[in-house]
């Protein structure tokens, strides 16, 4: 009898899209500042931009046009591709979003299945065994359902005491995830994707 999958949840702002870094665009060009997303040191942006920034945070639009995070792309495809994981996307959104969330992941993400998208603000609400995620809600929700919460590394996120796994970018959680849930066979991982290339 064939063992289980990992169960692999990944939020897609911030951890798949350059969320923040295009709210901070589209803000830096209509109110001609000149922020940068070392200066998002807290999940609250109106206490670093004013209430001006929930206009340009919540447009539509935004969605649709965000920058893909370096390597998340390809390293999400690897993964998903390998068959070693049961994958989903969990992301929080606003009614308005949802489709634009859809159609961002449709043209960057075309293998992968639409119906493996979560539309949910309570990720420990779904069944998973490791969670990528920016928000530190959602870490520490996780771990409290006895899932294990990896914390996608952001300013914002930076805070001390907090004691999870943190990593700071695609290509150390692809060693970080075949490591956790492959030992040994990490190796052949990589091995099979340069034979089929």
């Amino acid at each position: 009898m064939q063992a289980r999958k990992p169960i692999l949840l990944v939020d897609q702002d911030d951890v798949l899209a350059e969320y923040i870094k295009g709210v901070i665009v589209e803000f830096n060009k209509e109110y001609d500042t000149d922020f940068t997303i070392e200066d998002c040191v807290d999940w609250d942006l109106v206490s670093i931009f004013g209430e001006q920034i929930l206009d340009v945070m919540h447009r539509p639009k935004l969605f649709r046009e965000l920058e893909p995070v370096a390597n998340a792309i390809e390293v999400f495809e690897r993964l998903y591709k390998s068959n070693l994981f049961e994958m989903y996307i969990v992301t929080a959104a606003h009614p308005s979003s949802v489709e634009p969330k859809h159609e961002w992941i449709k043209e960057y993400m075309p293998f992968f299945p639409l119906n493996h998208v979560i539309v949910c603000s309570k990720k420990q609400m779904i069944k998973g065994d490791y969670l990528l995620d920016d928000g530190l809600h959602n870490i520490k929700d996780f771990a409290e359902v006895g899932g294990t919460p990896i914390i996608f590394d952001r300013p914002h996120n930076r805070k001390e005491g907090i004691d999870y796994t943190r990593i700071g970018n695609w290509l150390e959680f692809e060693e970080w995830i075949m490591n956790e849930c492959y030992p040994g066979q990490y190796t052949h991982y990589f091995e099979k994707e340069e034979t089929a290339i």
